[in-house]
């Protein structure tokens, strides 16, 4: 049984000083470049841009999962960025600084396992949204997100 950890490795875990949403996105994709699922990191930021044009992805709370599905990743992917001030991120739910970010890459082949990936994240975000803020190491992160399991379908 996979875990989020499965998909977090303590080096796409930040403590960003971005002070803009765009520099906070660029930081995160920084970070996934480095993973061996995408293939092609241009893509991958076109992909994450494009989508914060249609619509923001803060959904409130001081939190944002900013996301993309596009052929050139081969498996999901994530990466946490933590700022202690918060960047304005004109979430369309409220208008908190963002402080939590959480990005998601992925296999555009698989919206099933996108949508169980998403749940387990809300549900880790909602239980641990605090403790992942006051958090000192990456390695406590991937610890904490060890604790929830995700239920991918089998391909």
């Amino acid at each position: 049984m996979q875990t989020l950890a499965d998909f977090l490795s303590p080096g796409h875990v930040s403590w960003l000083t971005a002070t803009t949403k765009d520099e906070a996105l660029g930081a995160l994709l920084g970070l996934l470049a480095s993973s061996r699922a995408v293939k092609d990191p241009a893509a991958l930021q076109q992909a994450i841009f494009s989508r914060e044009v249609l619509m923001s992805t803060g959904v409130g709370y001081g939190v944002a999962i900013p996301h993309a599905h596009i052929p050139t990743v081969e498996n999901f992917v994530l990466a946490i960025g933590v700022t202690s001030d918060g960047i304005p991120y004109n979430a369309p739910v409220d208008d908190d600084p963002v402080r939590l970010i959480v990005m998601i890459a992925g296999p555009d082949t698989e919206r099933n396992a996108y949508l169980k990936l998403l749940s387990t994240l809300m549900k880790f975000l909602k239980s641990e949204k605090g403790k992942i803020l006051s958090s000192s190491s990456a390695d406590e992160v991937v610890r904490l997100a060890r604790q929830y399991r995700v239920e991918l379908p089998t391909r």
